[in-house]
């Protein structure tokens, strides 16, 4: 006999058409459970200045821009956490859990709307290290009252083993600690010919993609490039999306006389044509959860290089299915990129063994089935 249709009501800062990694992980699981039949809604801030409306179906998500909050330091918190209260207790009947996919202010709130929902709240932090959630809630005021509201919540779900030692350090028992993970949409990407081959330049390609923001460490890879470059007449390092350091990159690049060899292409709504077009992957942060762009990159079969961080090793053994490379070694990613360049035939069997993962661990519906079932696990349990 079927199992009863899950009502999930997730909470989000910012979503559709906000596409950081976060927000693109919870529409695709959120479409995902959709198209299973469940009920999918979303709780999230109204936009000012804009025309989105308040209420929306999104891929079958139900979206509710309710939260009308004030974007000015500490009254961001405050008028935040009420507004979500608020729209949660309204919808009360509408969902029987709510899952945050983020940790700071989210939490805060599900943990203060805890007793008043009396169902369960579950935790998601979307990244570890000095951007990760855990290190911004120690660097703010009120702190200690912050993390108590937010220990509060039913469980937390770790989609890496770093992400899981910072909230267990905060005071997060083991019993109402998962291990989880993210997913990637097999259907959209995948290895084969690209639409936008002959848009790009010459290969060798390598690539990122994601935002350019200091969490992605981009001054590093284009101060190796310049290395690399100087070694090899051909191959051109490409830059796909946008972001606070895009002109500063762009007068690195040229500073060091990459002009002609550093492109970018700025942010395009489906990355998945200009993976399939690529030779490498690279992915220098100093800060991940469980990245998106470069669970797409495997699942396009791409060899990729990333920093050696929590998250990325999650994903990335170094040697069989990719490479990691240690933060602040310019020469390192060098020799790195080099070694992919110069050896096609390893970087192959690197591509291979990365979309064997993907398909095994990561693929999308794997990882929904992992979620329904502790859905449902934490549905079961008493004393919510």
């Amino acid at each position: 006999m079927n199992e009863t249709p899950l009502r999930i009501c997730y909470l989000l800062a910012y979503f559709h058409p906000f596409a950081s990694g976060a927000e693109r992980q919870a529409l695709a699981q959120g479409t995902e459970l959709a198209r299973r039949g469940h009920s999918v809604r979303v709780v999230t801030q109204s936009v000012r200045g804009s025309d989105l409306p308040r209420d929306e179906l999104v891929q079958g998500v139900t979206v509710h821009r309710w939260i009308d909050s004030v974007p000015i330091g500490p009254l961001f918190g405050l008028s935040f956490v009420s507004g979500a209260v608020r729209a949660l207790r309204k919808l009360r009947d509408e969902y029987d859990l709510v899952h945050t996919h983020q940790a700071l202010w989210e939490a805060v709130a599900s943990g203060v709307a805890r007793s008043a929902i009396d169902q369960p709240t579950l935790v998601q932090p979307a990244s570890s290290g000095y951007f990760g959630e855990a290190e911004e809630l120690s660097r703010t005021r009120g702190f200690p009252v912050l993390k108590r509201l937010i220990l509060r919540n039913s469980a937390f779900a770790a989609i890496s083993l770093d992400i899981e030692t910072q909230w267990r350090a905060l005071g997060v028992p083991a019993d109402r600690m998962v291990r989880m993970a993210s997913g990637v949409d097999s259907s959209q990407f995948h290895p084969g010919p690209s639409e936008v081959e002959a848009a790009l330049p010459p290969r060798p390609r390598v690539l990122f993609t994601g935002r350019l923001h200091p969490q992605k460490n981009l001054d590093l890879l284009v101060d190796a490039w310049a290395e690399v470059a100087s070694k090899r007449a051909e191959g051109h390092l490409i830059f796909l999306g946008g972001g606070p350091d895009h002109d500063r990159l762009s007068a690195r690049a040229e500073e060091l006389g990459l002009a002609d060899r550093v492109h970018f292409v700025g942010p395009v709504s489906d990355p998945a044509a200009y993976l399939r077009a690529a030779d490498v992957f690279v992915l220098p942060s100093v800060a991940e959860g469980m990245s998106n762009s470069l669970l797409e990159a495997m699942a396009t079969g791409l060899p990729c290089i990333a920093s050696k961080i929590g998250g990325n090793v999650d994903l990335l053994e170094d040697g069989p299915s990719g490479l990691l490379v240690p933060l602040n070694d310019p020469r390192g990613w060098a020799e790195a990129i080099l070694r992919l360049l110069d050896d096609p035939e390893f970087a192959r069997s690197l591509g291979q063994e990365a979309l064997r993962r993907v398909e095994s661990e990561f693929a999308l519906p794997i990882v929904v089935d992992r979620y329904e079932r502790l859905y449902r696990s934490l549905l079961a349990r008493s004393g919510w």
